[in-house]
């Protein structure tokens, strides 16, 4: 659809008046008509976006020349235009209005040439009926073939509008599928740190009271108990900090601490024993990292494969890459199955939850299809914790968002829907 339609109108008909009236006085056949045919020109302007006012303002020209008895063909043509856009962009009153007029003009003009015919001297009165006869029926032909048009610019009119609606209302509706995936895999996450928050204060307050009777039995090892309580409530503080952004009231807590990367080879066989076989590279020093950190490890590798199952097809292979670096951990998935389906629209719910879980460490997320065939997920997770980035956070449409999560299951989740579901 035109966007602008009322300046494309009035270059337009401005232009077809300008030349109109160029062309007159280049061949001198400025005359009476001038005066009706250039406003009635120029009134087309105004019809597609004013209809009604197009009917009345070149009507009312053609009422008068009529009824003065002069003859102006050439605008009597803007009328049907007229009668065109009144049915095919006006509401139901002008569209009747723009018929009536069509008709009212058709038989108006009939009778003013039936007239004129027989108050000739030179015409018969088989003429006459003649000319009347053939006005009547060839006005009535241009009536019904401009209403048939117009209906038919009317019916893609109403289908271009249903259509941008439905595109929007598409967008919408996606926009808030992206939303309320993110804010259910925020909830899921502050259970999760929750539980771990919730497992220290456990080792604190545990710590604390058996510290009063090592203080009176063995006062020596008091600064050990020490120790480990500030440790502990220091992991504490950190993990209640990133959980500032995702934070909700949590109707059930345990104390059991959750898991991390040692856990990995048993996922791992929990995978193979499903079908699909999985080669893992475990660093061997992953012990010490921050224990929310090693859950959320756990949960993205445990999301990025039950992915591969769903969507690799059958006789896929992947590997499972943990490397610890002096500043970060990551994690490399990589799959050679079918990559990534080309239908997709990539707003799946599966990496929209693992990028949120990687945001909340201001850790980066690259997923996407390998040349050919196959599939890689990267993640990398910083030791030392970051305040999430606002940018990741709240922009659906960041660069390391290029593919839409969901929210991972406590056993298995989705993945790869981003790019494949």
């Amino acid at each position: 659809m035109i966007e602008h339609p009322a300046v494309v109108d009035a270059v337009v008909w401005g232009a077809v008046t300008l030349l109109l009236t160029l062309f007159t006085l280049f061949i001198g056949a400025v005359g009476w008509w001038l005066p009706f045919t250039l406003p009635m020109v120029a009134a087309g302007a105004i019809c597609r976006t004013r209809p009604g006012w197009g009917v009345a303002v070149i009507g009312s020209l053609a009422v008068i020349h009529v009824a003065a008895g002069l003859m102006v063909v050439l605008g009597d043509v803007m009328t049907f235009y007229a009668m065109f856009c009144a049915v095919a962009y006006g509401s139901t009153r002008i569209h009747v209005a723009g018929i009536i007029a069509g008709i009212a003009g058709v038989i108006t003009q009939t009778l003013s040439w039936t007239a004129t015919t027989i108050a000739s001297p030179y015409a018969s009165a088989m003429e006459a009926f003649g000319v009347f006869v053939t006005l009547l029926v060839t006005g009535t032909i241009s009536i019904v073939a401009v209403w048939a048009l117009a209906n038919l610019q009317r019916a893609r009119v109403r289908q271009l509008a249903l259509q941008r609606e439905r595109a929007e209302q598409a967008v919408r509706e996606r926009e808030q599928r992206t939303a309320l995936a993110v804010a259910e895999e925020r909830a899921r996450i502050a259970r999760e740190m929750h539980d771990v928050v919730a497992h220290s204060l456990s080792v604190i307050i545990a710590q604390a009271d058996g510290g009063r009777f090592i203080a009176s039995q063995h006062p020596e090892k008091a600064a050990d108990v020490l120790s480990t309580i500030g440790d502990t409530g220091r992991a504490a503080l950190a993990d209640m900090r990133s959980l500032l952004g995702v934070l909700r009231q949590d109707e059930h807590t345990t104390f059991g601490p959750q898991p991390g990367p040692s856990a990995l080879p048993e996922l791992i066989e929990r995978v193979r024993a499903a079908g699909l076989p999985v080669q893992l590279e475990l660093s061997e020093d992953l012990d010490d990292i921050p224990q929310a950190l090693g859950m959320s490890l756990f949960r993205l590798v445990q999301e990025a494969l039950t992915n591969v199952m769903k969507h690799a097809g059958e006789g896929a292979r992947a590997s499972v890459t943990i490397r610890r670096t002096a500043q970060t951990v990551e994690a490399e998935i990589i799959d050679d199955g079918r990559g990534s389906d080309p239908d997709s629209d990539g707003m799946g719910h599966g990496i929209t939850g693992m990028r949120e879980r990687v945001s909340v460490y201001g850790g980066e997320l690259t997923a996407g299809p390998l040349p050919g065939r196959g599939f890689r997920v990267m993640v990398t997770l910083p030791l030392q914790r970051t305040a999430p980035r606002e940018h990741d956070r709240t922009d659906p449409h960041s660069p390391s968002r290029q593919f839409d999560p969901a929210s991972p299951s406590a056993d298995t989740t989705h993945l790869k829907e981003g790019a494949l579901s």
